[in-house]
Order: C-alpha cells, then sequence, then structure tokens
C-alpha cells in the first residue's frame, strides 16, 4: 500500500519525467546554441532528479512509478515555442513550491537534503531560462 511520502515523491518522479521529455523535444526545436545548451542542460537535471527519486522510494521501502506525466501533452498542445517554454517554466515553479509544501513533514534527512537541492536547481534553471526570455533568446 502506497503512504503519502511514495505518493508525493512518485507524483513529482512523473513530473520530472515529463520535464525531461518537454525538454528534450524543445531543445532539438531550439534555434539558437545558447538556448540549446541551457535547456540540455534543465532536462539532464530532470533526467537525474527522476533517477534519484525512483531510488529514494526504493530506499523508504516503496515502488517507484513508471509514469511519465500528462503534462508532456499539455505542453505539446501550446502553439508556438515561446508559449512551451513559458508552460515549461510554471511546471518548474509547480516543483518548487509542492516541495516546500511537503519539507516540514519529511523526516528523513537524506530524503530532505536531496529535495533541497533539487529545489534549488529548479530554481537555477526557472531563473535562467528567464533570462533567455528576457534577452529574447527566443
Amino acid at each position: 500500500m502506497e503512504n503519502q511520502l511514495e505518493v508525493f515523491l512518485n507524483s513529482l518522479g512523473e513530473a520530472e519525467r515529463a520535464g525531461g521529455r518537454i525538454l528534450h523535444e524543445l531543445t532539438e526545436q531550439a534555434e539558437s546554441l545558447e538556448l540549446r545548451e541551457l535547456l540540455k542542460k534543465a532536462g539532464h537535471d530532470e533526467g537525474y532528479y527522476a533517477g534519484e527519486l525512483a531510488a529514494h522510494v526504493r530506499r523508504l521501502g516503496g515502488t517507484p512509478s513508471t509514469k511519465t506525466g500528462d503534462f508532456v501533452e499539455k505542453v505539446r498542445a501550446v502553439g508556438d515555442f515561446k508559449g512551451r517554454l513559458e508552460l515549461l517554466n510554471r511546471g518548474q515553479r509547480w516543483v518548487v513550491r509542492k516541495i516546500g509544501e511537503q519539507m516540514a513533514s519529511i523526516g528523513d534527512a537524506r530524503l530532505r537534503a536531496f529535495l533541497s537541492v533539487m529545489a534549488d536547481g529548479h530554481d537555477v534553471n526557472i531563473g535562467a531560462l528567464e533570462k533567455a526570455l528576457a534577452a529574447g533568446l527566443i
């Protein structure tokens, strides 16, 4: 039976897999080398976080989800590249917000430390994408 922590971690993992898939697609569509590199790094982070989340779920006795979140289809449905990037950034903010909401209830120190790193990594990627959008790289 899944517990609340397992459900939470699996929902993050599903979101990370969705983000990774979208970032891969957007990287292939990006016109500038600078934007491609930014998106490639963010996509790498998403894959790393998804793997680490699965490892934590296993370590804590749960079963990692193998699903990919439905966010992929939501982003694909947006008509333009810039709009897809903006929606992706909102998804990144959702992850950071969800981690913040749950952090105080997580008793496992290793997991808390990882989630803190994950939230910080998302903040860096959000900021980099916002800067690229403001600079007109998109």
